[in-house]
């Protein structure tokens, strides 16, 4: 029998843990995807507010680092500052697993899936390809494949009390109105498997398009699969599916504004606070769905949670994260704050002054994307040629307009998404929960939220200096001046042109 001292201190520990706190001690937890974006503050979450025994995280070699260089750099990073500071000895709970979701039985050693098998208590999968444009093949492999993967290894797992399958919001999108349940899909997630398993790329290839149907590329496709595969093969599984909106840079913790990719909404800001990105086809009226990152996480942890304690579905609950209706904000106000913001942390490596338009009208974009990028780009291009310099912006625009031509999809497009089973685990949360896990999306304050977000793209991602900003801030004033004296000398010299045409016509 424990010593009555120690007896009373647990006690008085487990009085002051949250509900969720509890759950989560000395829990065994499993993580795919832990090298990405929500991966990466999901740990540091994890690690900074629940007291668990240990972390497995599913690491695959690379072609100039293996396992351990990777664990290393995910660590490196300032997202783990405040957990290195209260636990330096952190690193004692992580548990790094060679695999790789392609590979049968994720091409983990017999030793480390026994350790699994054995030991692990929640799993999170987020494991997948988020490469819109990615080849089928290799989409479904990872997303489809891998899912059957780790749900085979699952069914294995001795002590399961709650498995998370992170698919995204948009999994779905052909329907208009998104509720939290799953959805019929073209073919069943099984026979994605058999595709991949069985078809070489290039049929792949050419059957593409016939097997998206209505979906507009591979990533969604393969997620909504992957969900299908889920249903299927729940049977006596604590499963739920996870979907997330647009993940967007952290709003309050462990940084603010913190972020590692350059994906989607974010990708569009640098591009136009490089001065290179000039117009984007977009309805600026539609609402926004981007959640950000650290109450993503927030919300996944306080699904595993539910599931947990409430082990007995019929079917997998599914748990819609997305904008709240009373508190969203629209593409215009994204594109608004974001350059409201911008001018006072530009960028210091502008390559020109940032201005921004946004058209609805598909053609009008088309033609000034031609006038804005395209052409200034082939001139820039050519003098570089004739200097004898390595031409380089007109490759560069390619790849800005392809990352525009993917998000078009979604940002001229309008989805009712139901979320009633985060509101009501929201509710139902304790108070403590409440703040420590913190997801209620009708509280967060975007006007404050840009304001970090602008200084965490420029600090965290770009890897610029805040003490260079006031220098930053004269450049742009100079730029500016040198922009519109351009514009107009431009201008000038088209109307003097076209004048000069009218004159010889006329007289």
């Amino acid at each position: 029998m424990a010593p009555l001292q120690e007896t009373i201190e647990e006690y008085n520990e487990l009085q002051q843990s949250s509900p969720i706190q509890q759950f989560y001690k000395n829990k065994n937890i499993f993580i795919t995807g832990a090298t990405g974006f929500l991966g990466k503050v999901l740990i540091e979450k994890l690690l900074r507010a629940c007291d668990v025994e240990r972390i497995f995280i599913l690491i695959r070699s690379k072609k100039n680092d293996d396992i351990n260089t990777r664990m290393e750099k995910i660590f490196e990073d300032q997202l783990f500052d405040q957990v290195r500071k209260n636990n330096p000895t952190y690193r004692q709970k992580i548990y790094p697993i060679n695999g790789d979701c392609i590979l049968p039985g994720l091409g983990i050693s017999l030793s480390d899936r026994a350790l699994l098998i054995k030991h692990c208590n929640i799993v999170f999968h987020g494991a997948a390809t988020v490469r819109f444009d990615e080849k089928l093949k290799l989409a479904l492999a990872i997303n489809v494949c891998g899912t059957r993967e780790i749900m085979n290894l699952a069914k294995e797992m001795e002590n399961l009390q709650a498995f998370l399958h992170i698919s995204t919001a948009y999994a779905n999108c052909p329907h208009p109105e998104i509720e939290e349940k799953f959805y019929s899909t073209p073919i069943s997630g099984e026979n994605g498997t058999y595709l991949a398993e069985m078809l070489d790329e290039e049929t792949l290839e050419k059957m593409t398009p016939a097997l998206l149907r209505d979906w507009p590329n591979t990533y969604t496709y393969t997620k909504s699969l992957a969900e299908d595969y889920v249903r299927a093969h729940s049977k006596n599984l604590p499963v739920a599916v996870f979907r997330p909106a647009i993940v967007i840079p952290t709003f309050r913790e462990p940084l603010r504004g913190w972020i590692d990719n350059m994906y989607g909404p974010t990708g569009i800001v640098i591009g136009v606070a490089a001065g290179l990105l000039r117009v984007l086809h977009i309805n600026k009226e539609n609402r926004a769905e981007l959640v950000p990152v650290d109450m993503s996480v927030n919300s996944l942890i306080a699904c595993a949670y539910d599931v947990g304690i409430n082990n007995h579905y019929d079917e997998p609950p599914i748990y819609n994260y997305v904008t709240s209706k009373k508190n969203s904000i629209s593409w215009q106000d994204y594109c608004d704050y974001s350059i409201l913001n911008g001018v006072t942390a530009p960028l210091s490596k502008m390559a020109w002054y940032f201005t921004f338009t946004m058209v609805s009208s598909k053609n009008l974009a088309i033609l000034l994307t031609f006038l804005y990028h395209t052409l200034p780009a082939a001139i820039i291009d050519g003098v570089l040629v004739l200097c004898g310099k390595t031409p380089k912006l007109l490759d560069t625009y390619r790849k800005i307009h392809k990352l525009c031509n993917v998000l078009s999809y979604f940002t001229n497009r309008v989805w009712s998404f139901k979320n009633h089973n985060v509101e009501n685990l929201w509710r139902k949360l304790d108070i403590k929960d409440k703040e420590l896990f913190f997801f209620d999306m009708n509280d967060i304050e975007w006007p404050m939220f840009f304001v970090e977000s602008i200084y965490g793209i420029r600090t965290y991602l770009m890897k610029e200096d805040p003490k260079t900003i006031p220098e930053a801030c004269k450049r742009l004033k100079k730029m500016r001046i040198i922009h519109y004296v351009t514009v107009y000398v431009i201008r000038f010299g088209v109307l003097y042109f076209l004048y000069k045409i009218l004159k010889s016509i006329l007289f």
